[in-house]
Formats: C-alpha cells, structure tokens, sequence
C-alpha cells in the first residue's frame, strides 16, 4: 500500500472517532453545524450570511436557518448593515461566547483524556507533526485558489 493510501486510511479512522465525541449534538444542544458556525463567529467576529455561506460550504438559506435556530438559543444576535439594509450581520451574543469557550475547555478536556498515557516528548512530535500538515493543507488551499483566479482571468 502506498503511502498516500495509508495517510488516507488514517484519517478516515481518525476523524470519525474524535468527531464522535466532540460533535456529539447533545452535549449541548446544538448540531454539528450550529457548533461549527459558532466557532467561526466566535474566532472571526461578526460576518454577514453571505460570507458564513462558503466558509460552512452551505448556501445562504441553510445559514439563515442555522443563525435562526442559534438566534431562537439566544447565542447571535442578527443586525442589519448600515449602509445596505439588505445585509444581515451575524454577531454572537454573550452566552454564545461563554458556550464556545465550554465547548473549547471541554474539547481540550477530552484530548487529555485520549492522550493521558502519552509523553510530553510524543506530545511535542505530534503538535509539530500537525503544524506540518496544516501548512501543507494552507499551501494546497493558496494553489488552488490562485489557479481559480487565473483560470478566471483567462475566461
């Protein structure tokens, strides 16, 4: 088996263990998507539907009904802009903030628990490990996006 082959099997084993345990929609009364858009909110600020849209991979209806949904909880509160009242601004609301840093502080939690037996050397080898990976993941995303312009600029 190749080595992209075993990176792949990997990950597929990975993920759905860990996001069975920090999805879980019960924990907190959310969906996976709901916790998701709260996270983006939380680290990014305010942002209009338009633009939460492509970062979820959601059309602007399902974040409507997501922030509808977060609204209803009490975690956003949705403002009209100021120069164009067509444009709704998503911002969190104090218990949303309070609520992502429980989740936050409980995810940590968890990977504590699942690494519990592990050396702080395996600890520091696998954080620089990653590192790693996610600047090839950031250095994959910038290639594509600069061959979308060009290519669209070609057209």
């Amino acid at each position: 088996m190749d080595n992209m082959n075993r990176i792949y099997r990997k990950l597929e084993s990975i993920f759905p263990k860990y996001y069975q345990y920090v999805n879980n929609p019960t924990c907190y009364g959310l969906t996976p998507a709901e916790v998701y858009l709260m996270h983006i909110l939380h680290k990014r600020g305010g942002r209009s539907v338009t633009s939460l849209a492509p970062m979820l991979g959601v059309t602007p209806g399902t974040v409507t009904n997501l922030t509808d949904r977060l609204h209803s909880k009490g975690y956003v509160v949705r403002e009209r802009g100021e120069e164009d009242r067509r444009v709704v601004h998503i911002n969190p609301t104090e218990a949303g903030k309070k609520l992502v840093n429980k989740i936050n502080s409980d995810r940590i939690n968890f990977l504590y628990k699942v690494f519990r037996d592990q050396s702080p050397d395996f600890i520091n080898k696998l954080v620089d490990m990653l590192d790693s990976v996610d600047r090839c993941f950031d250095t994959f995303i910038e290639e594509v996006k600069a061959d979308r312009r060009s290519q669209a600029g070609q057209k």
